[in-house]
């Protein structure tokens, strides 16, 4: 039986077969085109060896099946299902025109660190809507990821292959040929090569982790002879580093996909995404593919890392500097005359009119102190006593209060034979008393009356 229908012939009255565009482990995929829509389509076709295998066919069919309820534009879109004359089951899909990243890698080795984000961002965004309805690949690997452009010249990466078969394994760890291993080996976690029924989402993240090793430093970080080799690397050795140059943090990214222990890794593919942001060619776009992968997960949005430019990712909001739980210390207003002339003096303003009104009330306060100084003294000597007197502290600042108030002086000795005896007669009731010497100076002052505590408390 051929392994392909030949060139040029009709299936079932409407698609006339044009060239065999590649084959796998389970099927061949022709170019096919389809005579009523007049558009091409590609066809794949169940191995002929395989079509004795209740459990093959029936998974070839699951894929279909999945790969029909995923409506992203991202996953390669399935127009028809069936069976043809043979028993044999066929699958079509929308025609890509492009290559998959497996032939890029080949031909052109790594790729720069955006373009290879862009090509894990688009992927993700298709792995999030599968997860989301209870579906794993389980066979995420370059040949599977297709590039494509969109009519305006942008890049499309559709992912193909939801749904594996078991195939024959061989040396080469990149194609998927085992009838004990679902999967790819050499993109298989430790817990898929353990058993395939323990593989979930996180073990997508994985393989999406070992595609993007590979895209970025163009080998993959697992190698291995044999199978069991490669196995026991897998499950423990640490990748290889990569040793291109990469933005801060990528790195980070990769091996957090590559943690052996699942619980290790991202948990759901949006927070792969969500940290991919940064490194997008386009973060605004790139912000958008995670939001939307958090959505079809049913995730509330996703706190954004600031990006390796030290710019905050776009989605992100900035992080502001917090109020001081204090307000901060004001500058007070001039307290004497002399403040507020200093001020005039250097051009600083008054930090608020109450500053300057209180300074104003101060001067008054000083010039009524002199005034009423020089009406109590009565001119003549006294006059020239309190000239001679030394300045105070008033006259300079009201509200600078000396250390201690000095002690006024001690009073004249009386004359030895005026000391009254002790049992004296006290003077009588009219007799004038004895007249005490005037206060010092200072003590003629302005009065306190809390002046002090109305210009400290002024607030």
């Amino acid at each position: 039986m051929p392994r392909a229908p030949a060139e040029g012939t009709i299936l079932l009255g409407k698609y006339r077969i044009e060239r065999v565009l590649g084959d796998g482990g389970m099927g061949i995929v022709a170019r096919a085109h389809h005579l009523t829509l007049d558009e091409p389509v590609a066809i794949k076709f169940l191995l002929p060896e395989l079509l004795d295998k209740h459990e093959v066919v029936q998974r070839f069919l699951r894929e279909a099946q999945a790969a029909v309820k995923l409506k992203s534009e991202h996953v390669a879109r399935v127009i028809d299902v069936g069976t043809l004359e043979n028993g044999a089951p066929y699958m079509v899909m929308e025609f890509l025109d492009g290559n998959d990243l497996a032939a890029w890698l080949r031909s052109n080795g790594g790729l720069p660190p955006n373009v290879a984000v862009d090509i894990v961002l688009q992927a993700c965004d298709a792995l999030a809507e599968a997860h989301a309805i209870g579906i794993v690949h389980r066979d995420i690997k370059p040949s599977n990821l297709f590039l494509t452009r969109r009519r305006d010249g942008s890049l499309m990466v559709k992912v193909l292959d939801f749904g594996i078969s078991k195939a024959p394994v061989t040396v080469d760890a990149g194609l998927t040929r085992t009838q004990s291993v679902m999967g790819t080996p050499a993109y298989m976690s430790p817990e898929q090569m353990r058993s395939t029924r323990s593989a979930d989402a996180r073990s997508d993240i994985w393989s999406i982790g070992v595609v993007l090793y590979e895209a970025l430093g163009g080998r993959r970080p697992f190698e291995g002879e044999a199978y069991s080799e490669l196995c026991l690397k897998v499950a423990m050795d640490p990748p290889a580093p990569l040793t291109v140059a990469l933005p801060p943090g990528l790195d980070a990214i990769v091996a957090a996909c590559l943690e052996k222990d699942p619980e290790r890794r991202y948990q759901t593919i949006a927070m792969l995404a969500n940290a991919l942001v940064p490194y997008a060619s386009d973060p605004t776009q790139a912000a958008l593919i995670a939001d939307r992968c958090a959505r079809t997960l049913g995730l509330a949005a996703i706190p954004r890392a600031p990006s390796h430019g030290g710019m905050a990712a776009p989605g992100m909001a900035t992080l502001r500097t917090p109020p001081p739980l204090t307000p901060p210390p004001r500058t007070p207003a001039p307290s004497s005359v002399t403040g507020a002339a200093a001020q005039v003096i250097t051009g600083e303003r008054p930090k608020s009119k109450r500053g300057v009104a209180f300074a104003v009330a101060g001067f008054f306060i000083v010039g009524g102190a002199i005034a009423a100084t020089v009406a109590m003294s009565g001119g003549g000597s006294k006059t020239r006593q309190a000239s001679a007197a030394p300045p105070t502290t008033s006259s300079t600042s009201i509200d600078a209060r000396p250390a201690a108030d000095p002690p006024p002086p001690p009073p004249p000795p009386s004359p030895p034979d005026a000391a009254p005896a002790p049992d004296a007669a006290p003077a009588p009731p009219d007799a004038a008393p004895p007249r005490k010497p005037p206060p010092p100076h200072h003590k003629q002052s302005t009065p306190h009356n809390g002046s002090d505590d109305l210009f400290d408390n002024r607030e």
